[in-house]
């Protein structure tokens, strides 16, 4: 029984971890929309992808959302490069699977 619990955690643990749309921060009622950016690249043969996503703002970044736009869990990884929430500017890198092609959307919302 042990055994069927320990292969239930970690075949979800694997699939949580192919889920590649991500978010950092909160988001409330007045914060606004300051960046949608839909980044969309083809395969590339026994190769990747690495997109990065900059936004330099005049307003405070609360909340930073990526969504896969694939959603087979297929696209890219997102990560923060630099920034981020709390900052004024950010560097979202977006890294594609290998021989697959990359469609996500970066969204990022400040308050003033």
């Amino acid at each position: 029984m042990k055994f069927q619990y320990t292969c239930v955690f970690l075949l979800a643990l694997f699939a949580a971890s192919q889920a590649f749309s991500a978010s950092w921060g909160k988001r409330n009622g007045t914060d606004f929309l300051v960046l949608r950016q839909t980044e969309v690249r083809q395969p590339l043969k026994n190769n990747y992808w690495n997109v990065n996503v900059n936004y330099n703002g005049q307003y405070f970044i609360t909340f930073i959302n990526v969504i896969d736009n694939f959603r087979n869990s297929s696209g890219a990884a997102p990560s923060i490069y630099s920034g981020g929430v709390g900052y004024r500017n950010t560097v979202v890198t977006l890294k594609s699977q290998v021989s697959r092609g990359l469609n996500s959307t970066v969204e990022i919302w400040a308050r003033r």
